[in-house]
Parts: C-alpha cells; sequence; structure tokens
C-alpha cells in the first residue's frame, strides 16, 4: 500500500513539473509584426497585389507592412509611419517596396521618385536602397531620396547618412549643409545639397500640422501606452474617458462619442490583406481603437480598453497586451449572410498570419479541421454584425446595410461559426477579385508593367527570409572602404519616368507608349534653391477640426544604435518653411496627427518605438468636411 502511495505521489509530482515545464504558446512567446500606417494622402496610392499582379488604390488608415509595394500617381502624395519611429514621405510617380520592418530595423526600396524619410527614433536603424545603391540613416537624421532612371541623388536634411554605392563597393558620407551626393551605375560625383522647393514646402507643412496637434494634450495622454500616445488627439476630439465597472472592479474605458445603435466594426470595411480580414476604418478614432485594444459592451454603451504595456499603481485598466491586428472578431454565416462578433477580451482569435498576443491561432490547412467554435460562447453574439455577401467587398460602409431585423436566437441557432473568412463561409471565396479593393473607387490608371521587374527583384529577397539587426546592418557598413567623390565628373541629374498609363494599356509594349520623362527635383527660379533647414514663417490656420457627432444619453531596450558623431548635427533650424503645397496636388484633408515625440533636437519629433489612408472611401470631400482632422 506505502509502495502504491508513493507510485501515485511521484505521478503526481512528475505531471506538476511536466505542467511547469511546458512552454507558453508561441503566440505569446514571439514579438507582433511591425505594421506601418497610411497616415495621409493627396491624390492617388496605389498598392500591387501580388496574387492578382495587379493594383488596386489604398486610402487612409490603411495598414502596410514587408512585401507591400505602394505607388503613388502622377500627382499623388502620401505620408507614411511606422510604429519603430520610421516616418516616410513620399511625392508623385514614385514606386516604394518595403523589405524588412523591424523593431530597430526599416529596409525599404524606392525604385524611382523622391522621398523624404525621417529617423525619428532613438534605436532604428533605416535602409533605403535603389538600382544605384543605399543609404544608411541612423536616429535624428533626415534626408531626401531623388531616384531616376540614370542616376541617384541623397541630399542630407538634417544629420549625416551614409550612402554606400552598388557599382565601386565604397562608403560616402552625406552630412546636411554640405554638397549632395549624385551617383550613376559608375561614379560618384556631388551636388549642390539643395533639395526641391516646392517638395520641401509641403514636407515642412507636415511638420507643422504635427507640431500644432503636439500642443494640444488632452486626458487619453494619462491611459495609453507611451507608444500609442501619438493617437491621443484623435481620443480627446472624439470620445471621453469613464470609470466603468467591470470583472468586479471600476476600469478606465473610452467611450466614443457616436450615435445611437453605433457598432465597432460597422463604420469602414473589410479587406483581404495576405489572408486576414483587415478592418479598414472610415471614422477619425478607429485606426488606433480597431487595431489595438479591445471593445467591450458595458452598460448598454460600447467602451474601448486600451492596450496595456505595463500596471500602473493608481490607473485601473483592463490587461490589454499590446499587438497589432487586423480586426479582432469571430466570423458566422449561413446561406447568403456572413456576418462578425467583435471578439471579448480574452476570446480567441484566429488568423492566417502570426500577428502576437497571448489570445491568438494561427490556422493553417491541417488544424482548421479541428477548430470547433460553439456561436452561443460568444459574450458578444447577441452584437453580432450581418450583411449579405454581395454588401461585404460592395461597400465603403456596413452601416446602412447591415442586417436589423435579427435576434440572437436566430444567430445561434441557424447560423454557424468559422474561424477565418473562406469558400466554406463565403461561396467561391477565392475568385473573387474585390476582396483586395480598400475602396469601391474604380482605378482608371495604373503603373506599366514594366515597373513589375523591380518588385519581383525584391520579392526574392524577401522570400529568402534573412533577417537582420540592425547591429549587424550597422557594423557591415562601417567595415566598408571610403570612397573618393570625383567633382570634376559630371553626372546628370536624376530623371524620373511617369510610368501612370490608362489601366487598358498597361500591358502594351513600352515602345508603343510615349512615357514622359523629366527631372525629378525642380530647382525654380533662379536664387529660389533651397537649402535645407531654410527657415520661413509657417501660415496659420490651415487645419480646422470638426467635432465628431454626440451621441444621445441613454518592450524596453538597453542597447542603443550606434551613430555617427554628426548623426543629429543640424545645419541650421528647418521646419519653418511656409506650408504650401506642390502646384499639381489636390486638396488636402487631414486624417491625423500625433502628439509631439520627445525631441531629439530642437526641431525634430522623435516617437516611441513599439515592443514589436486619397482615393475616396464613403466619406464626404475635404471640402465638405472642412478639413477635418482625422
Amino acid at each position: 500500500m506505502k509502495t502504491m502511495k508513493g507510485w501515485i505521489g511521484l505521478l503526481v509530482c512528475l505531471f506538476l513539473t511536466a505542467v511547469v515545464m511546458v512552454p507558453p504558446s508561441s503566440a505569446a512567446d514571439e514579438p507582433g509584426m511591425v505594421v506601418g500606417r497610411i497616415y495621409y494622402i493627396e491624390g492617388d496610392l496605389l498598392r500591387y497585389v501580388p496574387a492578382e499582379k495587379d493594383w488596386v488604390a489604398v486610402v487612409r488608415d490603411a495598414p502596410f507592412g514587408t512585401e507591400d509595394t505602394l505607388f503613388s500617381g502622377s500627382r499623388g502624395m502620401a505620408e507614411l509611419i511606422v510604429p519603430n519611429g520610421t516616418w516616410i514621405r513620399i511625392g508623385n510617380s514614385t514606386q516604394i517596396q518595403f523589405i524588412a520592418l523591424d523593431t530597430d530595423l526599416a529596409e525599404m526600396d524606392v525604385a524611382s521618385g523622391v522621398a523624404r524619410f525621417y529617423n525619428k527614433s532613438s534605436d532604428t536603424v533605416i535602409k533605403t536602397t535603389s538600382p544605384f545603391g543605399y543609404v544608411l540613416a541612423y536616429p535624428g537624421t533626415v534626408f531626401d531620396f531623388y531616384v531616376g532612371e540614370n542616376s541617384v541623388e541623397v541630399v542630407a536634411v538634417r544629420g549625416k547618412v551614409n550612402f554606400v554605392h552598388s557599382a565601386t563597393e565604397a562608403k560616402y558620407d552625406v552630412a546636411a549643409g554640405s554638397p549632395s551626393i549624385l551617383a550613376d551605375q559608375q561614379q560618384v560625383s556631388s551636388g549642390e545639397g539643395t533639395v526641391d522647393p516646392d517638395w520641401n514646402r509641403w514636407n515642412t507643412g507636415r511638420e507643422t500640422f504635427w507640431a500644432a496637434k503636439a500642443r494640444v494634450k488632452g486626458r487619453s495622454v494619462e491611459y495609453l501606452p507611451p507608444n500609442l500616445r501619438d493617437e491621443s488627439y484623435a481620443l480627446d476630439e472624439n470620445g471621453s474617458w469613464e470609470r466603468v465597472p467591470y470583472e468586479g472592479t471600476e476600469r478606465w474605458f473610452w467611450r466614443p462619442r457616436v450615435a445611437v445603435g453605433w457598432s465597432p466594426f460597422t463604420v469602414g470595411r473589410w479587406t483581404d490583406w495576405y489572408g486576414d480580414q483587415t478592418w479598414i476604418p472610415a471614422e477619425p478614432f478607429g485606426y488606433v481603437t480597431h487595431h489595438y485594444g479591445n471593445w467591450v459592451y458595458v452598460r448598454n454603451y460600447w467602451y474601448w480598453a486600451p492596450p496595456v504595456v505595463s500596471v500602473r499603481v493608481g490607473l485601473p485598466l483592463l490587461d490589454v497586451g499590446f499587438f497589432w491586428y487586423p480586426g479582432r472578431v469571430s466570423w458566422i454565416h449561413t446561406g447568403t449572410y456572413v456576418g462578425w462578433v467583435p471578439l471579448a477580451p480574452r476570446e480567441t482569435y484566429y488568423s492566417y498570419r502570426h500577428w502576437g498576443g497571448p489570445h491568438a491561432v494561427v490556422v493553417n490547412n491541417v488544424n482548421i479541421t479541428q477548430i470547433n467554435i460553439n456561436v452561443r460562447n460568444y459574450a458578444y453574439v447577441n452584437r453580432a454584425i450581418v450583411v449579405n455577401q454581395n454588401n461585404f467587398y460592395g461597400v465603403n460602409n456596413y452601416t446602412k446595410v447591415r442586417v436589423t431585423n435579427i435576434n440572437p436566437t436566430t444567430i445561434i441557432n441557424n447560423y454557424r461559426a468559422a474561424p477565418v473568412v473562406n469558400n466554406t463561409v463565403i461561396n467561391n471565396y477565392t475568385t473573387i477579385n474585390q476582396r483586395y479593393n480598400y475602396t469601391t473607387v474604380k482605378v482608371n490608371e495604373k503603373p506599366h508593367n514594366t515597373v513589375i521587374n523591380r518588385i519581383q527583384q525584391n520579392e526574392t529577397i524577401i522570400h529568402e527570409g534573412k533577417k537582420e539587426k540592425a547591429s549587424v546592418v550597422q557594423e557591415r557598413v562601417k567595415s566598408i572602404p571610403e570612397g573618393k567623390v570625383n567633382r570634376e565628373v559630371r553626372i546628370e541629374a536624376p530623371k524620373g519616368t511617369n510610368y501612370i498609363v490608362p489601366a487598358n494599356e498597361v500591358n502594351r509594349p513600352k515602345s508603343e507608349i510615349k512615357l514622359q520623362q523629366r527631372e525629378i527635383k525642380t530647382l525654380g527660379k533662379p536664387g529660389q534653391q533651397e537649402k535645407p533647414g531654410k527657415p520661413e514663417q509657417p501660415s496659420a490656420g490651415r487645419e480646422r477640426v470638426m467635432p465628431a457627432k454626440p451621441a444621445e444619453k441613454g518592450v524596453d531596450k538597453s542597447k542603443k544604435v550606434e551613430k555617427p558623431e554628426s548623426a543629429t548635427k543640424e545645419s541650421k533650424p528647418q521646419e519653418k518653411v511656409e506650408p504650401g503645397k506642390p502646384k499639381e496636388t489636390t486638396k488636402p484633408s487631414e486624417r491625423g496627427a500625433i502628439e509631439k515625440p520627445k525631441e531629439v533636437k530642437p526641431q525634430e519629433k522623435a516617437i516611441e518605438k513599439p515592443k514589436v489612408k486619397p482615393p475616396e472611401k464613403d466619406r464626404k470631400p475635404p471640402e465638405e468636411e472642412g478639413e477635418k482632422s482625422r
């Protein structure tokens, strides 16, 4: 008997030890994906869809990430922000592809056009490639990249960056206030170091806008994690914080000012982004509240629980992890109807890609048959949004097409749950090309298929899966020998080709099409050339904010990136040029702004790095919105 008890005791100990030794789920262990956001668009901005070998129009508040390629129209400009301190602005007819986005490294390729890169981080390295070589930019630096068919020019706007010439395998320093670097396929020379005046004014206008937003601080800063505090303006302008009883404790949640009957995941649309249904919001607070944190339904209202990085004494918040998600919902379907249920904080989110977080499961062809979900178990099943399948990708806003005469009993008895959207949920799903659309607006002009060659070359590099640390990239560049600029040789200024053609001519032989070519950087009239950092007075009154409609009553890093001695050195204050816009742009409308980040230098802001959309959307045009800030 004693022997039996001894064996039982030993087995219990072994079992408990095994339980302790079981490693946490991979979703909890692995860092989440770094996802960028398209903050602002003027004109057209297109995204390449590899599966269709075609282009679709993107909108503000659309995400972008590794593998994505964007192309601005002939009158298009855009502002792109990665939550690791990388800010990018692209001019017209510019092609940019994202090679790698990580917590400490942002690598992208500019095949043609003009882009300005800001490194507003404290420990991220930006690597920007081109057909002629690449630039390495350290924290606190800003530079312009003019990429043509014949040559490239690198102009340092702030600090010092490195340019590595592909042909000669030599390294060149480019510093603000000094001559720029001009390079072609064979040699390297110097330029005047000036920036395009219209391009510079547009960029300065955007910086002025962010600075204005940064000066307005509301309560939201108190409740958001450091890396989301730049989003506080959207919450302050469109809702309020309330202390609400939840799970036995009063917690701080944010309540939007919206119309009666509003639900999350209704004002906007879904799009297929790398296999997962991704929410594209059409309301000013929609991006941060639908991709971070979690929605909860309490006291007949929807509240948003912000993500938490660390527990703060005296600030009762719901413990929701800091991860980016395409849209935390579960799927239901019956016949020709499809619906989604907002997930409660601890309910499981299923996806094809790993996005991070402890309550996430990656679906594949093997385990999908083993996933069994009971609809009645969802906390908010009675708050499900249901639409006809024809409207799922056919509208930009589900508010007017959702089924309203449906009750929870019908859903529980007649609808089946599914972890992801596939052919079972929507008939012939994989044949629906519209699933990649961000808007119902038709694209009439697209890039000629010639540009795809560069995209495919980069895809090969991406799919090799060689992830590099910023420190490794930095050390490699350090070991590259210094090159000597040949100031005697004349290199032609970068000339770009406008590859935008009518949509029905994208496959037409290039020899049969008259593609216009022009110098990418215009110098203006004599005396108008601008040196980076030339100060002017900003104009006032550019931004106006319209109030939202009120509702009726009822990851710490210890290592810092080593940077050159003059990486944050400024030639002159630069960000006070009068905010104008280029001659060939449409009237802007604002959708976003950020709180002023920690300053690296007096005029340059830096945002904190997380651990880990102008096409139309069912929105009023800018003139009707009063240049509504989003």
